[in-house]
């Protein structure tokens, strides 16, 4: 019996898809985590951009801190043009502040499924294949627990899987840990888990990426040196990050 290869996605990030044997299995949901400063919201929005632009994958961002326009105005700068890319009906974004969102936080019955429904419907009315979460912490404090946690990124991910969105899912980590996430469950939720790191060698640190798990695929398991350059995220796939002690 033959078995059908998974599809892969490109991932626009320089390098790691040769990391990840390909790219992301379509489909999957990613987490990516890592302290302030490593470069998560750049990266995925790089994902989403690039998918939406260089690879034809509509792409939504759902951003639950920053304004669209300092959005805009940030990625600028590595030549990222969002709102051109909005008006050609290829990047949507959902959100701001939390106080902002469409759904009205302030509303005593606003909950995490009210954002979920509507994340789903753009899905569907825009025929997405994208998704970005930034941040999965702040989403899930629209939770009342660690059991309505795991559900509510249960429901999350499996909803955005069976509409076969590739989901990227963004996670503050604390600065000097090696933790995967903020709550400790995200990780077992997911299919997959990249970090970046600021790593100390010597008196400076160095920025390293890591696939510390990708569920139906080899993957490269080295911390890599990655860099914000002028285009976005680049990473150097054979180049390894010693950690000093």
């Amino acid at each position: 019996m033959d078995v059908k290869l998974p599809e892969r996605v490109k991932t626009g990030i320089d390098g790691l898809d040769v990391m990840l044997n390909g790219g992301f299995l379509k489909g999957r949901n990613i987490l990516l985590s890592g302290p302030a400063g490593t470069g998560k919201s750049t990266f995925a929005i790089q994902f989403a951009y690039r998918g939406a632009v260089d690879y034809n994958e509509p792409s939504l961002y759902v951003t639950l801190e920053e304004t669209r326009k300092k959005m805009a105005e940030d990625m600028s700068k590595f030549g990222f043009d969002l709102e051109a890319a909005r008006k050609k009906g290829k990047f949507e974004i959902i959100g701001g502040p939390l106080a902002e969102l469409k759904l009205g936080m302030h509303k005593s019955d606003a909950s995490y499924k009210n954002l979920i429904n509507e994340i789903c419907d753009v899905v569907k009315e825009k025929k997405i294949s994208r998704v970005v979460i930034d941040s999965i912490n702040l989403f899930l404090m629209l939770t009342k627990n660690e059991e309505e946690q795991r559900t509510a990124l249960a429901m999350l991910c499996n909803k955005l899987s069976n509409l076969g969105c590739t989901t990227i899912l963004t996670s503050e980590t604390k600065e000097g840990t090696m933790d995967l996430s903020a709550h400790g469950i995200e990780e077992f939720v997911v299919d997959g888990v990249v970090v970046l790191y600021l790593l100390r060698q010597g008196s400076s640190f160095v920025p390293g990426i890591v696939v510390r798990k990708m569920r139906g695929t080899a993957h490269d398991k080295t911390i890599r040196f990655v860099e914000i350059s002028d285009k976005g995220i680049v990473v150097h796939p054979d180049e390894a990050v010693f950690q000093g002690l």
